[in-house]
């Protein structure tokens, strides 16, 4: 910053140097920048995917339905799924969809979403006693979100 340092009085001089020496410099604006833009990306390219919302399990005679709700539907690009007698058990249900895929599923299976509403059919099933069901989203950085865990019967 430039000032014209002559026109000053010696007090009014002093004060400007003591406010000129609270301001950056160029250098540090510089180093400032490249930090903020360093953690900028590793927020945004390392992130985890979003959790679901709310998911459901239900059933229709022996056809099993799997209800997934998504706070926003921009950045996932599979829905993990699966459904068994423990937190670790997938032996009724356990599949990886890709997000939207409508053609091409595993025979009895399918897919439709309805805004931020997912549904999934899950063919025909052994039915249980009580269940443990989860479900987790991947988004465009092949990041897995946590899992979204629930208990039904």
């Amino acid at each position: 910053m430039k000032t014209i340092h002559h026109l000053l009085s010696p007090k009014e001089d002093k004060r400007f140097n003591r406010v000129e020496n609270l301001l950056p410099t160029n250098q540090l604006l510089v180093k400032f920048h490249i930090w903020f833009l360093i953690l900028f990306c590793y927020c945004t390219f390392y992130s985890k995917a979003q959790t679901p919302l709310d998911a459901a399990v239900s059933f229709s005679g022996t056809e099993g339905y799997f209800k997934v709700v998504v706070a926003d539907t921009n950045d996932v690009n599979e829905i993990e799924m699966l459904v068994g007698t423990d937190d670790n058990a997938s032996e009724m249900f356990s599949h990886i969809f890709t997000y939207d895929q409508t053609s091409g599923l595993p025979s009895g299976m399918s897919y439709s979403r309805t805004g931020k509403e997912i549904n999934v059919g899950m063919g025909t099933v052994t039915l249980l006693n009580a269940y443990h069901a989860k479900v987790r989203l991947k988004n465009g950085s092949n990041n897995w979100s946590n899992w979204y865990e629930f208990i039904g019967n």
